[in-house]
């Protein structure tokens, strides 16, 4: 909605439901191919804990997927799912998760074109704006360079499957200051990139803030965990500067004049 404005609710909905249905179709596929792992870190979820048993999970899979990539030859985006499925095949089935740069690329992958079908959705089909292509991709390059931040509580589990991952692989000090450098290095230039009023500069700022303190401090799984949150509450931020170009803001100033963003 940063990227397209306020849509009308039936766009809201069938843009929602892609998204979940896309992102179903990984995270099935995530928990077959990552029971064991998943058996140490994550017991809770429904195939490492016995309540979905791995046949039944790749039957959902498949039909999960097909309807996923079948409502998007519907709405135009074919090429959106077909570079999604093809990403999600070599991260899962094709093993490329297990390396730690491979990992983050195809996340990244991944989260961009979360991205890019939902905007087009909510604009109605839609080219994508400049300034859409321009934010989608810096959501994929914040992915790829700070999207490491996530296994710093997975580290068990990647040791487990013999994945190696940036934190297992780098000195952890170094692992640590270096995730803290980058999240200031990118806080700087989005600031820079977005130019959001001050207000929205200093929540950016705060909670990058954070969690590079958390991350330098942590000692224990549960403080990464800790960490990790404050990460995914930087990250959200960042996705929502956009809103702050004169177009996007044009766009929020006429349909809720009263809104905070003024």
């Amino acid at each position: 909605m940063v990227l397209a404005g306020p849509t009308d609710i039936i766009s809201f909905i069938i843009g929602f439901f892609w998204l979940e249905l896309h992102l179903l179709t990984f995270e099935i596929k995530n928990q077959i191919v990552g029971v064991e792992e998943d058996r140490l870190a994550k017991p809770y979820r429904p195939v490492a804990a016995g309540r979905l048993s791995v046949s039944a999970a790749q039957g959902l899979y498949i039909t999960v997927g097909v309807c996923a990539f079948a409502w998007s030859v519907y709405l135009g985006l074919a090429l959106c799912s077909a570079v999604y499925m093809v990403a999600i095949y070599c991260y899962n089935e094709g093993g490329m998760s297990r390396h730690w740069f491979l990992k983050s690329l195809l996340g990244s992958i991944g989260y961009v074109c979360y991205c890019w079908g939902t905007t087009t959705i909510f604009d109605h089909g839609n080219p994508l704006s400049r300034v859409s292509v321009t934010a989608i991709t810096m959501s994929g390059l914040l992915h790829v360079t700070t999207g490491h931040a996530q296994d710093f509580r997975d580290l068990e589990g990647d040791a487990a499957i013999g994945r190696k991952t940036l934190p297992m692989l780098l000195p952890a000090l170094f692992a640590r200051w270096s995730l803290a450098l980058l999240l200031a290095t990118w806080t700087a230039a989005l600031v820079r990139l977005w130019t959001p009023p001050i207000a929205a500069t200093l929540a950016l700022a705060l909670f990058a803030l954070t969690a590079a303190t958390k991350f330098i401090r942590a000692g224990s799984l549960d403080a990464d965990r800790a960490a990790y949150w404050w990460y995914n509450m930087w990250l959200i931020t960042a996705h929502f500067l956009p809103v702050f170009t004169p177009a996007r803001m044009a766009t929020w100033r006429f349909l809720h004049p009263t809104s905070f963003l003024l």
